[in-house]
């Protein structure tokens, strides 16, 4: 049974129970007030018959034409009797004949004023007697009615009670039935659109918007707010895979010309044992350099796993200043050829040492191979309350415009052809640092023709993101 046939089934069940009970006080009232009313009826009948008797100039007994059956229909028979019971005239007959009215009754009405009953004659007459008084003679005045009229009235409000009831039970179950399909129509739509975007797997499906703000509308913008997360994730989850698999694609493709190189030396020394010593140093030679660009690849690689992993990094107040001197002093020893200008400014950061002492080597790696013999590296550095820009700049072969942003990507050269002993994934590891210490890095081209890459990072104090405002 659905949910909404549960609902209107227990919502006629409540409206039965109120009807019932409702219904059950308000027959018992009206019933009780049917003989109240008869009585009412028959008093005002004999007060009105009791007065005109005694207002009359001269009593005349008169005898009706047509005499009413007392137990015929809901006619009020009256009677005038003289002080002894005699009928002295009759608007009606029982059973052909004047009403007896009992002595005792008479008697009754004699000492109370009033007096009625309910008397078994022909089925049951309800009487009421009240004295009347002239100057010349007395006597009684009866009104009688059958009590069967009683009956019929207590019927008929019992008829009205039960068609009402059913009028007001039918309406109410289709009101609740409307009402429930209404209020449910939110969970319909949920239904379906699940069921739709399980089949299809259509992640752009959302309800239609509702403005009530009652547990259906809450759950429409839930479910509508959950498929918008899943629907980002899904998109992340998207991209993330087509990254990787181009990843994997591009990584295959760097390694295959190493392990090339490899294997042909590998065999041809293999194939001849009895090679000449040059030959045989110089695939030596190819080996070796081919390994370490294997290895230095495979790092690398290691490096951008735990990058897009997430991993916590070891963090600590770092002095920058101290730290691009000793790269700088380093950079110096190991590339003779190149003249190196350093200008810092004291400044700190909270990051990993070893993080930012990686990332910038790489930045004066990729100065280096990028400029010829003698040429010139600026190392700058400058601080503000919030944010330390280091700038790494040469006057090397710079980049194309349409690479300033896409030089981050992984395996990407400016100039595939200057720099074959690279991997072509330093500058993607130098962003995924700086991201990693909240900060980021950009590329340009400067005065000299040469390329100029900024690193900024948040001072160590200032709030988290403040670099990148």
């Amino acid at each position: 049974m659905s949910i909404r046939a549960r609902i209107t089934w227990y919502g006629i069940g409540v409206v039965c129970l109120v009807l019932l009970v409702t219904s059950g006080l308000f027959g018992l009232l009206l019933i009780g007030s049917v003989p109240g009313s008869q009585d009412q009826e028959l008093r005002d009948r004999a007060a009105g018959a009791a007065a005109s008797v005694q207002a009359a100039r001269e009593l005349t007994v008169q005898t009706p034409l047509t005499p009413v059956d007392a137990l015929a229909g809901k006619d009020i028979v009256v009677m005038v009797l003289d002080s002894q019971g005699a009928v002295l005239a009759t608007t009606g007959l029982v059973d052909g004949a004047p009403l007896v009215v009992p002595a005792d009754l008479l008697a009754q009405a004699t000492q109370a004023g009033t007096a009625q009953r309910t008397l078994p004659a022909g089925g049951g007459l309800r009487v009421h007697v009240r004295p009347w008084q002239r100057a010349d003679r007395s006597g009684y005045v009866v009104t009688a009615q059958a009590a069967s009229r009683l009956r019929t009235d207590q019927a008929g409000v019992v008829v009205i009670i039960v068609i009402a009831d059913f009028i007001a039970l039918l309406a109410a179950s289709v009101a609740i039935w409307l009402a429930t399909g209404r209020a449910l129509r939110p969970l319909r739509h949920l239904a379906t659109t699940a069921d739709e975007v399980g089949r299809s797997a259509d992640l752009t499906r959302r309800l239609p918007p509702v403005k009530r703000l009652d547990h259906l509308g809450r759950l429409t913008a839930s479910f509508n707010a959950m498929m918008d997360r899943l629907q980002h994730a899904h998109a992340r989850l998207s991209t993330a895979l087509a990254a990787q698999q181009r990843f994997t694609a591009d990584a295959s493709h760097e390694l295959r010309t190493p392990l090339a190189t490899i294997r042909s030396n590998a065999g041809f020394l293999r194939a001849h044992p009895d090679a000449d010593p040059p030959d045989v140093a110089a695939a030596v030679s190819d080996i070796d350099l081919e390994s370490q660009r294997m290895t230095r690849l495979v790092t690398d690689l290691l490096t951008l796993a735990r990058a897009d992993s997430s991993q916590p990094l070891s963090v600590g107040d770092v002095d920058v200043s101290a730290l691009v001197a000793d790269v700088a002093a380093q950079a110096t020893r190991t590339h003779p050829g190149r003249r190196f200008h350093t200008q810092t400014a004291p400044a700190r950061v909270r990051g990993d040492e070893d993080g930012l002492r990686r990332l910038l080597r790489i930045l004066i790696d990729n100065a280096v191979a990028h400029t010829g013999e003698g040429g010139q590296i600026w190392m700058t550095l400058a601080a503000t309350a919030t944010t330390v820009s280091l700038q790494v700049a040469d006057d090397g072969h710079g980049i194309p415009p349409d690479m300033h942003e896409r030089i981050f990507g992984r395996f990407v050269r400016a100039h595939p052809g200057t720099h074959q002993e690279g991997t072509g994934l330093g500058l993607a590891i130098a962003r995924s640092l700086a991201q990693a210490h909240h900060g980021r890095i950009w590329a340009g081209t400067n005065g000299s023709g040469g390329a100029t890459f900024t690193v900024d990072l948040p001072a160590a104090g200032a709030p988290v993101g403040s670099s990148n405002s």
